[in-house]
């Protein structure tokens, strides 16, 4: 994609568009060309040479198809983008949570977020100070997005359940050595997560996948834990669905 150019844009779900309005958005767009393809935390990050940056985030269920503008459109594509080649990114959103926005300065838009958990800024260090005089369920702080960028409920409960750390634990009560744990946890879900990916990709004749299917942790009350074999149970942390093992998660 870097190097082409937008030709145009069909917003099927206005709603979407969070910043500026629709019309400036379609117009903005329109002829600028794109220089890169990047992402930070959940946000995937298009820079224009108009010095305008293109933000798509997925929301829960979404994703992006780059496909010929004559090929039919999947049912659930609530956007697409028209490129300067004949192709057209397609934006797939089953349950229309995804956001878009065409930003003047995209750096504004995440100056409170966390370290990227994937990079060497990432370290037990870091991770210990931003736990520190937090008194809130450490799952629901792993939630917020200032702590480490881009870990969404299913990867912190299984950050969590490889680290042995139950869900409800205050965060600002994590001893060090469970902080390198949960540091190095993250580390390989997400890991291990990119590799799955990685392999899903490497067949071009087939689809690629669009979410991670096989979790450390049976996500279904009762299941054996594969550790202990105790049954999985599930709780709610300020809202979010979740599974933990309240054997081995202390």
């Amino acid at each position: 994609m870097p190097g082409r150019a937008f030709t145009g844009a069909d917003i099927r779900w206005a709603k979407s568009v969070r910043k500026p309005s629709l019309e400036e958005f379609v117009l903005g767009l329109r002829g600028s060309r794109i220089q890169a393809v990047q992402r930070r935390a959940k946000y995937i990050l298009l820079p224009l040479d108009t010095g305008s940056t293109l933000v798509l985030h997925l929301g829960m269920t979404g994703g992006l198809i780059l496909q010929h503008q004559d090929q039919p459109s999947h049912p659930m594509v609530r956007h697409c983008f028209f490129l300067d080649d004949g192709r057209g990114l397609c934006f797939l959103d089953p349950r229309k949570f995804a956001k878009l926005w065409l930003a003047a300065d995209a750096s504004e838009m995440f100056r409170l977020l966390g370290p990227e958990p994937l990079e060497a800024g990432f370290t037990a260090e870091v991770l210990a100070r931003a736990l520190a005089g937090h008194h809130i369920p450490i799952k629901a702080l792993l939630l917020e997005q200032s702590v480490v960028a881009g870990l969404g409920n299913l990867y912190a409960d299984e950050s969590l359940y490889l680290a042995g750390i139950h869900p409800l634990r205050r965060a600002a009560e994590l001893s060090g050595e469970e902080t390198t744990r949960l540091r190095n946890a993250i580390v390989a879900a997400l890991s291990g997560a990119v590799a799955q990916y990685d392999l899903g990709r490497a067949d071009p004749s087939l689809e690629p996948p669009i979410k991670l299917i096989a979790w450390t942790i049976p996500r279904k009350l009762g299941a054996p834990c594969p550790r202990c074999g105790g049954p999985i149970a599930g709780i709610r942390v300020r809202g979010r669905s979740t599974y933990l093992c309240p054997r081995c998660q202390i």
